[in-house]
């Protein structure tokens, strides 16, 4: 449905979406009213159900809705990058998990902030230093997360990226263990918690 500065927009394909948001509303409204179900989880996997569904009939039309050979033009290099973002979303999710158990709202959005901008900043506040030996830097190198590794725009957009999954997997590895320290700091913090 995107298009460039010269291009027009694809009528067709956003009425499709459009159709396919209003259509998973509908079936989590029915789901919802007639077998009492509730209406959060089921409009969100009717969501999930009916998008996929409109992507694959967007694909099999031109912007023109002429029949088409399925996914013309479609870069399926997006896939993988987009799951590196779910994973840098996952590791922010863990982080603001653990802050949400001592702070409040307020606190925890800034801390979330501030380790979002020291991250997309760290090769260059931290890994200069921690490579001519700073043993600060490399301690801050290693728990900040580095949020470029997740982001590869500019790869694909330039035409140089050769991606390959093994480091989306890599990534993955990363951010299971990342996660994983964030929760295990959030339980240990949650422990003795007072709940009212």
């Amino acid at each position: 449905m995107a298009f460039d500065a010269y291009g027009s927009t694809d009528l067709f394909a956003v009425g499709m979406f459009a159709l396919s948001l209003v259509i998973a509303y509908l079936l989590g409204g029915f789901s919802n009213f007639f077998l009492r179900r509730p209406f959060v989880s089921d409009a969100v996997f009717s969501v999930l159900l009916m998008v996929t569904i409109g992507f694959i009939v967007i694909n099999f039309f031109t912007k023109e809705a002429k029949p088409q050979e399925f996914a013309t033009g479609v870069d399926w290099r997006l896939i993988p990058a987009a799951l590196l973002i779910l994973f840098a979303l996952w590791i922010l999710a863990g982080l603001a998990l653990a802050c949400s158990t001592r702070f409040d709202m307020i606190p925890t959005l800034a801390i979330c902030s501030a380790v979002f901008l020291l991250g997309i900043m760290s090769d260059y506040l931290f890994g200069r230093p921690a490579q001519a030996g700073s043993w600060w830097a490399s301690v801050l190198y290693t728990i900040t997360p580095n949020w470029q590794l997740f982001w590869l725009a500019d790869a694909l957009s330039s035409g140089k990226s050769t991606f390959q999954w093994g480091y989306v997997a890599k990534a993955l590895v990363y951010v299971v263990g990342y996660v994983g320290a964030a929760l295990a700091v959030a339980v240990s913090l949650f422990e003795d918690r007072e709940l009212s």
